[in-house]
């Protein structure tokens, strides 16, 4: 019962820092919150934590649902950042690294689902560098809170230092 709290804990401050963070252009901290799931639950808490944080976000998000491959992806690319919380070694490094990797990952996955929306064959080279720019920022933006915010929180609730 514990452990069914604290992922519905982590999912509503998912969900809840999505719609605040909403209107801000590609500065998030939904995956900030999942990975920090799996690395203090583990990685099947983790894994749950992403489906059902992007789940709920991406089906009742305040500009509308997302549409089906859009949603797949993000669901997927959810369990997938969850579940690598889980098998991280604890580090600022590796979680400025992971932070670095996983939204890349999650970027190109969201990405891709505007090209099976809409399928061609220039809409593939389209969407990628329509989405450079704003994979950029949020590249960035996830590397540094990972690092910066995320793994000071970890410690805290961690270590309790």
């Amino acid at each position: 019962m514990e452990r069914i709290a604290q992922v519905s804990i982590f999912i509503a401050l998912g969900v809840g820092l999505g719609y605040a963070f909403a209107p801000v252009p590609n500065v998030e901290l939904v995956i900030p919150t999942i990975f920090l799931s799996g690395v203090l639950l583990g990685k099947r808490e983790g894994g749950i934590t992403g489906f059902l944080t992007f789940l709920i976000f991406g089906f009742f998000n305040p500009y509308g649902p997302s549409p089906p491959p859009l949603l797949f992806t993000q669901v997927l690319g959810g369990m997938v950042v969850g579940v690598c919380g889980g098998f991280i070694p604890p580090g600022r490094l590796s979680f400025f690294l992971s932070g670095f990797l996983l939204t890349l990952l999650y970027d190109i996955l969201t990405n891709l689902s505007g090209y099976i929306l809409f399928p061609g064959g220039k809409t593939f080279l389209a969407y990628m560098v329509a989405g450079l720019s704003f994979s950029l920022i949020h590249i960035v933006s996830n590397t540094l809170i990972f690092g910066v915010v995320v793994y000071p929180v970890y410690s805290k609730l961690k270590h309790g230092r």
